[in-house]
């Protein structure tokens, strides 16, 4: 039997995702180096569903056993085959300063300090809006990026999106023209408004559907924009018709995380065209797991999952993006009307479920 093909096979069926064998691969060298399943999707980058059924498909060839704790562990047969097919352990040689990311932001570390203070009394993650936010080492390394590459510094940022706070961040360095967020969830809007208010900051939140038209105002206005887009396609097309909308122009850029976890290669192809053929963008950089995300308390009670080796508690911050910076190349004309879609949920996402 040739298992990592039969294993593409069943996952692909299972989950409707595009899988190949080294898809598999990864995941066997994930299970490799750790027992817990959250790490197991951190180390292998692939989506959810596929490493959960990757695991089942394992599990029922007797590869690997779960415990009524949830570990992982490889059995004696499928210890065999990862000697026999030269599956590496996963070694991490990530720098533990920067945790990857090639950013530092010693001087701007009083603000961050400031941000520290602020961020503790927080709204809540809600799944009604499928939130989760950043850690705040993570928001002042966006911070720091966009300082770097020319984009914060006297220019007109405008936050799409805003669980994360990188408006108040960026707000209390004092370096952006202006700071404007749009955001659905009216708890945060009071709560930005409220930071700005208390800490004289140059920022303004509205609550705003990108559902909805942009505001004319906001057309073609700001320098900048930064945004952490819900991961369907139709989503992503929404969110970059919005967020391209809102730039004066070439030159500009856009700031935002994208996952392999809730959206898989073929996905980010298919979303990499539409940056480049539609929207006359061009990405400069890409960089790996820069966004590292705080575990969300919804998240087991949101997925009635039955298997073990999902419900355990993550010990990890496991959820991390890459951030991709764009610039547009020329400028696009993008009609600007109300456009009803699927936010949040595709067969990728983390609480999909099948009908």
């Amino acid at each position: 039997m040739d298992v990592l093909k039969v294993a593409v096979d069943f996952v692909q069926n299972k989950t409707k995702v595009e899988v190949n064998q080294r898809d598999i691969e990864k995941i066997l060298s994930a299970l490799n180096s750790t027992n817990h399943f959250w790490e197991v999707i951190f180390l292998s980058q692939k989506p959810f569903a596929v490493v959960r059924e990757t695991i089942n498909y394992l599990i029922s060839i007797d590869f690997v056993k779960t415990d009524e704790s949830g570990n992982l562990t490889l059995t004696e047969k499928g210890r065999e085959f990862i000697t026999a097919n030269n599956i590496p352990v996963v070694k991490n040689y990530t720098c533990s300063y920067c945790e990857g990311r090639g950013i530092v932001f010693s001087e701007i570390k009083d603000a961050y300090e400031k941000f520290k203070e602020i961020v503790k009394t927080r709204p809540d993650a809600i799944v009604e809006y499928d939130q989760g936010f950043v850690t705040e080492e993570t928001a002042y390394s966006r911070i720091a990026l966009m300082i770097k590459k020319g984009d914060l510094v006297g220019k007109r940022l405008i936050v799409f999106g805003d669980d994360d706070l990188v408006s108040i961040a960026a707000a209390l360095t004092k370096l952006p023209k202006e700071v404007i967020v749009l955001e659905i969830d009216k708890r945060l809007v009071d709560f930005i408004n409220q930071a700005a208010k208390e800490h004289n900051l140059n920022l303004k939140a509205i609550e705003y559907d990108f559902r909805n038209k942009l505001p004319d105002d906001f057309v073609k206005s700001f320098d900048t924009f930064t945004i952490d887009p819900p991961e369907t396609i139709e989503a992503l097309d929404l969110c970059f018709t919005r967020t391209i909308s809102s730039l004066k122009g070439a030159g500009c850029a856009g700031y935002f995380g994208l996952t392999n976890i809730e959206a898989s290669l073929s996905k980010w192809h298919e979303f990499q065209k539409l940056l480049l053929n539609k929207f006359n963008a061009v990405i400069t950089d890409i960089i790996e797991n820069f966004n590292h995300y705080v575990n969300w308390n919804y998240l087991l009670p949101s997925l009635e999952s039955n298997l073990a080796f999902v419900n355990v508690q993550p010990k990890l911050n496991w959820y991390t993006s890459s951030m991709y910076r764009i610039e547009l190349v020329k400028d696009v004309d993008i009609k600007n009307e109300y456009i009803n879609c699927e936010l949040y949920i595709d067969k990728e996402a983390i609480l999909y479920k099948e009908n």
